[in-house]
């Protein structure tokens, strides 16, 4: 801070940024998001400075100019969406933790709060499988007292943001499985059974699988898809195992309703198909 005191010049330039770190000291998300907005509008009151008197009234800019107000407010319309972040929890014994980034450990969840995820339903949590790298912006401990009382393991939950392009992409995969395809008969975008198999959240043999990422699904069930089935083509799931090539990732047209039995779930129907055949 030193430097603040070395030259009217310096005080004038430095003064606003140090007053915002001073002020948000103890939040650094918030800290860095309030020096962005205060770079911004430097900017901005710099760029309006720089307007040539021609464009000027005798005494101030013209406020009714719709080129230099236009202007500003596209970048402050920018600095608002370039701010914008999403927060969720995580339950962390799932994760990696590393600077600017988690790596899944194992298939995990992607919360918008620190219930266990069996009490949320599908379109509540995004599911990640084991091996995926994930950019965050912050990470910190669950503070909020309401969330703090739901079950003792709430401390081994914390609170991460993310960009929300990365929430959009999850989202997007929220009704793609696997299927190991010699297990399956394909027609265009329905696939049927051939034998008793799996839907799979991820291209790991079914043994090494959690119960929630697995689906059990009775020979001669058949399958709505969005799109026919497609080659595996991310990075954390083409490598594996040996067999990955005869895996494919099918986009559900609707979700899976099933009952569980014993500790798996076994698929019944979809939602749109309420006259499904396996409905007795």
């Amino acid at each position: 801070m030193a430097v603040v005191c070395c030259s009217k010049i310096h005080r004038t330039l430095f003064r606003p940024p140090v007053q915002v770190m001073r002020q948000h000291a103890h939040e650094p998300q918030k800290c860095r998001e309030a020096l962005e907005a205060q770079q911004a509008l430097a900017k901005l009151e710099f760029a309006l400075s720089c307007v040539p008197a021609s464009h000027k009234s005798s005494s101030q800019l013209q406020a009714n100019d719709p080129r230099s107000w236009q202007a500003a407010w596209e970048e402050l319309r920018s600095l608002e969406t370039s701010l914008h972040t999403e927060m969720r929890y995580i339950y962390a014994p799932d994760w990696d933790l590393k600077p600017g980034k988690l790596i899944s450990k194992k298939g995990t969840w992607l919360k918008p709060n620190a219930k266990f995820s069996w009490e949320l339903t599908d379109k509540q949590k995004l599911y990640l499988p084991q091996g995926v790298i994930m950019p965050v912006l912050q990470i910190s401990k669950v503070t909020d007292a309401a969330e703090l009382k739901r079950h003792e393991w709430v401390a081994q939950h914390l609170r991460v943001w993310l960009k929300p392009p990365i929430v959009s992409s999850l989202e997007a995969r929220r009704n793609c499985w696997f299927v190991y395809l010699p297990h399956w008969e394909e027609r265009g975008i329905v696939i049927t059974a051939a034998a008793d198999t799996w839907l799979k959240r991820a291209t790991s043999m079914s043994g090494d699988l959690q119960p929630f990422e697995l689906i059990y699904v009775p020979k001669g069930a058949a399958i709505n898809l969005s799109r026919p089935p497609a080659e595996v083509d991310e990075d954390w799931e083409k490598f594996r195992h040996q067999h990955v090539h005869l895996h494919r990732k099918v986009l559900l047209a609707s979700p899976p309703l099933t009952i569980r039995k014993e500790k798996h779930e076994v698929f019944i129907r979809q939602a749109d198909d309420p006259a499904h055949p396996m409905i007795k």
